[in-house]
Parts: C-alpha cells; sequence; structure tokens
C-alpha cells in the first residue's frame, strides 16, 4: 500500500509539473497592497509544494495521538509480559500436570 501511495504521488508531482511548464505565461499576484508578476509555472509550482505542506501538517496531531497510544499500549504489554513471567514461577497453575 506504502508503495501504491508513493507511485500515485509521483504521478501528480509529475503532472503538476508538466501543466505549470505547459502554461509559461504570466500572472499578476497581489496581496493587500502588493503586487507582483511572475510566471504561471512558478506560482502553479509553490501553490501545489504549500499544498502538499498543508496536507502534511493536517496529519501531524493524529499521527502525535497515535504515536502516544501505541506508546502506552506497548507499556501495558510489557508490564502485562512481566506479570506472567512472575506468576508462571514453579508451582503455578500453568505447569503441566502429566509431565
Amino acid at each position: 500500500m506504502r508503495t501504491s501511495f508513493l507511485i500515485l504521488s509521483l504521478i501528480i508531482a509529475i503532472l503538476a509539473v508538466i501543466f505549470a511548464l505547459s502554461n509559461p505565461g504570466y500572472v499578476t499576484l497581489r496581496f493587500g497592497p502588493y503586487q507582483t508578476e511572475q510566471s504561471t509555472a512558478l506560482v502553479v509550482l509553490i501553490s501545489f509544494a504549500l499544498g502538499v505542506l498543508v496536507g502534511i501538517l493536517a496529519t501531524v496531531p493524529g499521527r502525535i495521538k497515535r504515536a502516544r497510544e501505541i506508546r502506552q499500549l506497548r507499556k501495558q504489554l510489557s508490564s502485562a509480559g512481566s506479570e506472567a513471567t512472575l506468576s508462571s514461577g514453579p508451582g503455578s497453575m500453568s505447569e503441566n500436570p502429566y509431565g
């Protein structure tokens, strides 16, 4: 699944570059009192990169939450494993009665 996601991402990036380079004209960008004229290719590529960055940043809280849950579950698993080791000492119920 990870490989197919990587391939799909690469295809989308290549299509964005092809689209940007197919539009060689210039566009005027206005942001409040500021104004600049840039090539359409540059604007499209920067917009695409910013979209990717925003998408990655949007996933950060979920990743942090999952990492915290995984860490907590590993602690619980290791403590349960150590409790099981302590309870399986000599004379415990887990011994084979036929052995």
